[in-house]
């Protein structure tokens, strides 16, 4: 199984790093840009618009992703376009309406028509790309889904560069110029996928298949939301959005640096899954959650040290002025807290929607939700800022040592210790070789620095894994030679 895995994720993978690298560049382009209130705004409404999706949407997603292979006969087809297109009519009413009076109550001041309109299409063209996405990846579109994935953040910031240095550095405007860049890739991606646009009607057996499968994952995804946004509330409720604007920076720095990392490997991993249990039932899934594990945590823990080795310099280099201190300060937390969460959603709690159990994957989020509203107010309280982000991280912690418990004991989940030790051993070479490595005192100095820890991470992993390190040479000398011919 192996080499499917590693060959689906090749496929997934320039989407799996321009989208995410974009959206990390922004996190620290924009404090070149905006102001903490006005960051902390942006911040807000960001958060708004992703738990409209996932109040909205995310059950419809989660089941389109899972079982839209079995919608292969020509009438399970039909049923399921028609389907589509009656879900995202209701879904966008619904979402204009919910995202409306989410800022209406999350932003504590008067609220310009333009900043609501332009939430409004922000939210329903970045919304529509996600789930399409969902779609497109699950049937293995790889164009599609790089598409709507990459298009977006991508092009956004360059709209946004261009829109903020040439006309004004305000988050409606900064919302308008994603707005457009998401809406050109639905238009381009959309035409490349196996779906048509049929009358709108609802399948009600569909409908009870799909939320039955949906609607314990829409809990999670809203408690996991909770999880990750409730900071940002928390300390706008407690401090204003000057101070959502100082922490939003390191805490936004390190959840899209850990997710960025994860994306490169994880593009593939649940659809192989999937595939693994068609082919050789349940059981047969054990050794591919622990090959998903091993591959996610290679590529987590080094990012996660090398952060932590690196971490005044990334902030002195890319970060603005304003922001610096704070950044340096949570950063660390921050990270360690994107790892969990990562580690959590595509490798522990994976047992959970593949065994279609989902209603565990919501206890698992919800005593996370739980215990970072309460860690982060009482660590808020305690610390300041710096509290309510290490409050944060002991929760994510806690809820990912349950969750692998839980996979372990209801579904056999493990790890290999063969996988495990290889890493630590690559990761602590890694960092040793850092230490003789002189300080980044530029941004072009870090970016070498950077290249040569992960040079050396992951030569000690080629001679850790030879027979793997085999395949991969003898893959890409064989495509060489195809191609010379």
């Amino acid at each position: 199984m192996r080499p499917r895995l590693f060959r689906q994720t090749i496929l997934y993978l320039p989407a799996q790093v321009v989208g995410p690298f974009s959206q990390m560049a922004a996190a620290f382009i924009w404090t070149h840009w905006l102001g903490p209130e006005a960051l902390g705004a942006y911040a807000i409404i960001v958060a708004v618009q992703e738990l409209t999706y996932l109040v909205v949407l995310s059950w419809w997603s989660s089941y389109v992703q899972r079982f839209v292979t079995t919608h292969d006969g020509e009438a399970e087809s039909v049923s399921l376009d028609q389907m589509e297109v009656a879900i995202q009519i209701l879904a966008s009413v619904a979402q204009t309406v919910l995202v409306v009076a989410g800022i209406a109550i999350a932003i504590d001041k008067a609220v310009s028509a333009e900043i609501v309109f332009a939430t409004i299409a922000f939210t329903l063209t970045r919304n529509l790309g996600t789930h399409f996405a969902s779609r497109a990846r699950a049937r293995f579109e790889t164009i599609a889904f790089t598409l709507l994935q990459a298009t977006g953040p991508t092009v956004g910031l360059v709209f946004g560069l261009i829109a903020l240095s040439s006309i004004a550095a305000t988050p409606a405007l900064l919302l308008w110029s994603y707005a457009a860049a998401q809406l050109l890739g639905l238009v381009v991606a959309l035409p490349l996928m196996r779906l048509e646009l049929r009358r709108p009607h609802v399948d009600w057996r569909l409908f009870e298949r799909a939320w039955g499968y949906g609607a314990p994952l829409l809990l999670a995804a809203v408690l996991a939301w909770v999880s990750v946004q409730g900071i940002r509330f928390i300390v706008e409720y407690e401090q204003g959005p000057a101070a959502v604007g100082l922490v939003t920076v390191g805490w936004w720095l390190g959840l899209r640096l850990t997710a960025f990392s994860a994306l490169l490997v994880t593009g593939a991993s649940f659809n192989v899954v999937v595939e693994r249990v068609r082919e050789t039932g349940g059981e047969g899934a054990l050794p591919q959650f622990a090959t998903n594990g091993a591959l996610l945590l290679a590529i987590l823990v080094p990012s996660v040290v090398g952060a932590f080795l690196l971490n005044t310099d990334i902030v002195q280099a890319l970060v603005a002025e304003p922001y610096r201190a704070i950044t340096v300060a949570v950063l660390p937390m921050a990270i360690c807290a994107g790892a969990l969460h990562a580690f959590r959603d595509h490798g522990t709690d994976q047992p959970f929607l593949v065994y279609a159990r989902t209603k565990l994957a919501a206890l698992s989020t919800g005593l996370e939700a739980v215990l970072t509203v309460l860690m982060c107010w009482a660590g808020l309280r305690i610390a300041g800022v710096y509290g309510a982000v290490v409050g944060c991280m002991i929760a994510a912690m806690i809820a990912t040592v349950f969750s692998f418990a839980l996979a372990r004991t209801l579904f056999g989940y493990y790890l290999r210790w063969g996988d495990i030790s290889r890493i630590a051993v690559a990761t602590a070479v890694m960092a040793l070789a850092q230490n003789f490595m002189p300080d980044a005192s530029s941004w072009s100095r870090l970016v070498i620095e950077i290249g040569a820890c992960a040079a050396v991470y992951f030569a000690v992993m080629a001679v850790l894994y030879p027979a793997l390190s085999s395949q991969f040479i003898e893959a890409a000398r064989s495509r060489l030679l195809r191609r010379a011919a």
